[in-house]
């Protein structure tokens, strides 16, 4: 051991700090104090010099961290035995301090897939058959060669969207729909399907010099998911066989250049001898340092630390065999528990974890972060400990609670993945049918008042209630992630934005929180925020609480101004006050609809609270927009068809005729607006008046527009903002690079006739005129005719 005993450890497990000290070092710890609990990294710091906090996230400034720590401490080396991902910026950084154990080229070459791949490749080892073409379209061609099955994988989507094992044309086929469906051309790496059993090979290395410690036999489930349900050390392998993997990984390290430390290597042994799935630089995971333990007595924990202190270290010949096995329950909300005593009080059980009891949710296992605990047993051979752990099981019993959390049963046969399941709040049925075929799970939330059964046919599962009360969503919200840990939560509704908001935040899901999403609802909260932040926008507003209030306000800020209800759309309950003359009139309005709200055709809703604000002259415009973490883009402008008399608006056309100085003023308007209320992700719509001060927001949302303008976005510039707002939280759809330019125009025009009672309609059959023009229409396009269709009725007064 050299002369300086002192260690800077990254993410270090508390064991190996402990074991770190038994050996004789001195420690310097750095955590990131999200990723364990307060208890966690106290023990930790007991065992440690000093433990220090870092944001793994940022990893300029945990390589400083390193940099200032390794100085002022006087390390000897810096070493990294947790997760991967901030394994290479500590190893560069270790590098450029000369304290690395392992070159940081030798980290990326085993931990990167890809590089990995390569390295494989160029040293002729564990051959793969793999292809790349420019377009899912060529895959075909390329599989009538290559063969099936195949795994099929866009390289530009992220996670796994797209990622597909395909066993036969048909299968091929519908991924290519999918991939039609994500809006995905780009280019697809195909790569052959390793079929056969499990393995991974742990050894230790310690100057270039690796030893096998031991290979373990994994346990995985059957279908798609592959999730590992139990370890069994050492595999049952021929010695033969066992060689040719020790020696197959022994020469990726070679190849890699990996000099010291663990490594953890995953091998399938196929009809054609053993392939290396992936590799990384650590100990395995799932308990199996200590299955090695109990087999062989050799604690490949306290041996890294040995060879780090240049002490010889010896894997001790196996003596037993062990297991872990994870519990594989249905999942529910759980009444009773029993058995645990007894698995403890068995002579064969090392250790046991099942942290549920009554009341707790049983996850449906998806993966390894959510299967349901574990007992770790002992036996003679590899038979006998498999046998025990089926025993161990078996004594734990779970008795489920009867009541049942949805309304409708549960759609789906096959396990939601929580990667790409959408929590929906309300809506129509045409945004499910659209979130399908995407291939998300979707847990959907509906109100009674709007549930259609199409709907409980497409949602994975379906909660009938009222979806703006949180008080009656938060429960259910806390359910559905402890069951299926959906990744998102979306309301393209406006009832629902506030709440969906708050799941948001709950579960720090991303997406739009609830402090913006209530901003855009509150109009005079809006008001009050704008003046604040963005005073480019700020006019004059005030809340109306009685009707001495709502006198004032016109001598205060001028006449006309407007009264309009703080959380309702599209113009209703709105009066425009032109004089002191009119104050009486609109009081005796507003008292009405504060007692007998506002008849929506569909909905009732309740009036609360009342906004004055100033009259803002100037034509009226709409725009959609999305933005893409916090990069807004323009999509389509709107010119609104209204009436200066009332507020309704009676048509929309797109694209707007504006000169192109005014084009740019708005889309500079839209993204300070949006900056200044919060929004970076997801749909927009935003009112705004061309006012000869400039562009000036009426309201905003943080959902599409409605009036038909999405049909006019879509038929306009080819985009389904619908899609795009189901498809952007789960990395799906490609962020448009600029505002797309238009390809057509079009119109959406509202009728109006005499008040009366309607006897006959006339001209409905007839056909109307053409929906979009073309720029090949004499007509240019931005100039659409907006001429109400030639529909007549007659009747009474």
């Amino acid at each position: 051991m050299t002369e300086n005993h002192r260690i800077l450890m990254v993410q270090p497990y508390r064991q190996l700090v402990e074991k770190a000290v038994a050996a004789g070092f001195e420690v310097v710890s750095i955590w990131d104090p999200t990723l364990q609990t307060p208890d966690y990294l106290r023990e930790v710091a007991s065992h440690s010099v000093e433990l220090l906090h870092a944001d793994f996230t940022d990893e300029a400034a945990l390589r400083t961290l390193i940099r200032e720590t390794a100085r002022t401490h006087d390390v000897a080396h810096v070493l990294h035995l947790g997760k991967e991902s901030t394994m290479l910026p500590a190893a560069l950084e270790a590098d450029a301090l000369g304290l690395a154990l392992n070159p940081p080229e030798a980290v990326r070459r085993l931990n990167d897939k890809a590089a990995m791949r390569a390295l494989l490749a160029a040293h002729a080892l564990s051959p793969m058959r793999s292809a790349t073409t420019d377009t899912p379209g060529e895959v075909p061609a390329l599989l009538r060669d290559f063969g099936y099955p195949a795994i099929v994988k866009p390289t530009r989507l992220q996670g796994s969207a797209g990622v597909r094992l395909v066993r036969t044309p048909d299968e091929l086929r519908a991924w290519q729909q999918e991939l039609e469906n994500f809006s995905y051309d780009g280019p697809v790496v195909v790569e052959e399907f390793l079929d056969g059993p499990e393995f991974s090979v742990e050894t230790l290395s310690a100057a270039g010099v690796h030893q096998v410690v031991g290979i373990t036999a994994k346990q995985v489930t059957d279908g798609d998911l592959f999730v590992e349900t139990g370890q069994l050390f050492p595999a049952p392998l021929p010695a033969e066989t066992a060689a040719d993997m020790g020696e197959l990984v022994t020469a990726l390290l070679d190849a890699a250049g990996h000099r010291f430390g663990p490594a953890h290597t995953e091998i399938i042994l196929t009809a054609d001898g053993p392939r290396i799935v992936e590799s990384q630089a650590r100990l395995g995971g799932d308990r199996i340092p200590h299955l090695i333990r109990i087999a062989t007595g050799f604690d490949i924990e306290a041996a890294i630390f040995e060879a780090l202190a240049g002490r010889p270290v010896t894997p001790g010949p196996v003596e037993r065999s062990a297991a872990i096995s994870f519990f594989q329950l249905e999942p529910g909300r759980i009444d009773h528990v029993q058995g645990q005593d007894a698995i403890g009080e068995l002579a064969y059980v090392h250790d046991l974890r099942f942290p549920y009891g009554p009341g707790d949710e049983l996850p449906v296992t998806v993966h390894s972060g959510s299967r349901h605990g574990f007992v770790v047993v002992e036996g003679a051979d590899a038979r006998e400990t498999e046998q025990r752990a089926r025993a161990a099981q078996e004594l734990l019993t779970v008795t489920y609670a009867s009541a049942r959390l949805n309304a409708v049963p549960p759609r789906t046969t096959q396990p939601m993945v929580p990667e790409r399941t959408l929590l929906l709040l309300g809506h129509l049925t045409e945004p499910l049918r659209i979130a399908k075929s995407l291939g998300l799970n979707v847990i959907l939330i509906q109100h009674k008042d709007k549930f259609d059964p199409e709907q409980a046919r497409l949602a994975d599962v379906t909660f009938v209630a009222d979806f703006t009360d949180w008080a009656v969503v938060e429960p259910l919200a806390r359910a559905a992630h402890q069951v299926w840990n959906f990744a998102a939560a979306l309301s393209l509704t406006e009832p629902g934005l506030e709440i969906a908001g708050r799941i948001n935040d709950l579960f720090e899901l991303g997406g739009t929180g609830h402090e913006t999403a209530r901003l855009l609802r509150d109009k005079l909260a809006m008001r009050r925020h704008l003046a604040q932040v963005a005073p480019e926008f700020a006019i004059g507003a005030g809340p109306l609480t009685d009707r001495d209030s709502l006198a004032a306000f016109g001598p205060a800020h001028g006449y006309p101004f407007v009264v309009k209800p703080t959380d309702l759309t599209a113009g209703f309950g709105i009066f425009k006050v032109s004089g002191p003359e009119d104050v009486d009139e609109v009081w005796r309005h507003i008292e009405t609809l504060r007692a007998d709200g506002v008849d929506r055709g569909t909905t009732l809703y309740q009036v609360g609270g009342y906004l004055m604000e100033e009259y803002i002259p100037g034509p009226e415009y709409s725009i959609e927009s999305f933005s893409f973490g916090g990069r807004h883009v323009v999509v389509a402008i709107t010119e609104k068809l209204v009436d200066e008399t009332h507020f309704a608006e009676l048509g929309h056309a797109m694209p707007a005729r504006l000169r192109a100085e005014d084009e740019r003023r708005i889309e500079a308007a839209v993204a300070a607006f949006l900056d200044a209320v919060g929004l970076k992700d997801g749909p927009a719509h935003t009112e705004l008046r061309l006012s000869p001060r400039g562009p000036l927001v009426i309201e905003g949302h943080n959902r599409n527009g409605g009036g038909r303008i999405q049909t006019l976005v879509e038929a306009a510039y080819g985009i389904d903002l619908v899609r795009y707002a189901l498809a952007w939280p789960f990395g799906l759809v490609e962020p448009l690079p600029a505002r797309p330019e238009a390809r057509a125009a079009g119109c959406v025009r509202g009728l109006l006739g005499r008040p009366g009672t309607v006897a006959e309609i006339t001209g409905v059959e007839e056909p109307g005129p053409t929906r979009t023009s073309s720029p090949s229409t004499s007509r240019p396009v931005g100039v659409p005719s907006c001429v109400p269709p030639a529909t007549t009725g007659t009747g009474s007064a």
